[in-house]
């Protein structure tokens, strides 16, 4: 077997060869340091720190699903800038950009294996990622999870994106997907620009698509749950020719009229919205535009739309005060400030006692938040490119659903 000059390092986890290629000849640099000192597997410089100690590697998540007929659980995950090793001229990969020494095989190695960490701790049987490159470097972590344990997700999708880093979404799944397409954001949409009245009419990468993912939980052939994945546009961001907010309600009004289309075929269909938002609950595009409430007793139609944060008490508050929010009820730290970007939305129908045949279970929203995804300042371990340490800037989420009887 041909080695392709990529690191190749030695397993902690069973013993595979020392170099090992897919069948279509693509190699997998994604394997697990042994954590030993000297040999031909050592490397100089701050990456011997970075590789997780094996005993990390816990035992699965007692929240996957698959042991317990009847239930799923649906996870959404911002891994913060996961590139693959290849110099892509359409993509603006920046410090990402394949270079030895910078972005390389034995990066991409430790970054991998502290991924498979935090997906066994999400424990999901549906996963929706943000900030991946290609299904590549997905299907890398779906195999060094392989490698791990499992959870095994023989489902793998990406959608292209159009944002100019090449930053896209993508779904782990372990039931199948009958369909994956991307959903541009095209809906006309007028706003103030630095001349006045500018119409955004998807003429330009204005945004992200959204991307619907449909699952066959029964396998049967037929949809048994919708996703939409969104990664809208940051707050902050050059956001030519209107304000990031802009950018943020038209994608927010787009969502909710294909939320309304889906509905109006199928008033039964379980539907969920996930993803990072990068807007907070009580801001217009969440709270007016796509008319999301954190009150389940308000949720009485299928049209009714239910941010899955309401199931922790999160209630509209003052925007001017973070006071009460924290790590348990909160996904994203920002100046010590703990906020939620990463939301779950469900169509109404998945109430308990809804329409749907999949119902949200009370009580089961979550942040994912084992002590070694958080700093020494309690908050998110983002990832840290020149050390190979820490995780993302975001922490997981998740939430139960159950089979109607």
């Amino acid at each position: 077997m041909r080695c392709l000059p990529v690191l190749c390092v030695a397993l902690a986890v069973g013993a595979l060869p020392a170099c090992q290629d897919d069948s279509s000849g693509r190699r997998l640099p994604v394997f697990v340091f042994d954590g030993g000192a000297g040999g031909a597997d050592a490397r100089p410089g701050p990456l011997d720190a970075a590789f997780p100690d094996p005993a990390d590697v816990a035992p699965l998540s007692d929240a996957v699903a698959g042991q317990a007929p009847g239930r799923l659980v649906i996870a959404s995950y911002n891994v913060e800038n996961l590139f693959d090793l290849v110099d892509d001229p359409s993509h603006d990969e920046l410090e990402f950009t394949p270079r030895p020494g910078t972005w390389d095989a034995a990066r991409l190695a430790i970054r991998i294996q502290r991924l498979v960490q935090v997906v066994r701790a999400i424990g999901a049987d549906v996963l929706l990622v943000n900030e991946v490159e290609s299904l590549d470097v997905l299907t890398d972590l779906r195999d060094a999870l392989d490698t791990a344990g499992g959870p095994h997700y023989p489902e793998v999708h990406v959608v292209a994106s159009r944002d100019p880093r090449g930053i896209g979404i993508g779904v782990l799944s372990r039931f199948p997907v009958k369909l994956e397409a991307g959903r541009p954001i095209s809906l006309t949409h007028d706003c103030e620009g630095p001349d006045g009245i500018t119409t955004l009419d998807g003429s330009w990468p204005e945004a992200r698509p959204i991307y619907q993912v449909e699952i066959d939980f029964e396998g049967d052939g037929a949809t048994d749950l919708l996703l939409l994945g969104n990664h809208w546009k940051a707050k902050g961001r050059d956001s030519f020719p209107c304000t990031d907010e802009e950018h943020r309600l038209r994608s927010a009004l787009q969502l909710r009229q294909v939320f309304d289309d889906l509905l109006a075929d199928d008033p039964t269909l379980p539907i969920i919205a996930l993803g990072d938002f990068n807007t907070f609950e009580f801001e217009a595009p969440l709270a007016d535009a796509l008319r999301a409430t954190l009150d389940p007793q308000a949720v009485q139609a299928p049209t009714d739309l239910f941010n899955a944060w309401g199931d922790l008490g999160v209630v509209l508050h003052d925007r001017n005060s973070n006071a009460w929010n924290n790590v348990a009820n909160s996904s994203y730290q920002f100046s010590g400030d703990w906020t939620r970007l990463d939301h779950l939305i469900l169509s109404g129908n998945m109430r308990p006692g809804g329409e749907a045949a999949l119902r949200w279970a009370p009580g089961t929203m979550a942040t994912v938040r084992p002590a070694f995804l958080l700093g020494r300042s309690g908050a998110p371990l983002s990832y840290d490119i020149n050390s190979g340490e820490g995780y993302s800037d975001h922490l997981p989420i998740r939430l139960t659903l159950l089979q109607a009887e």
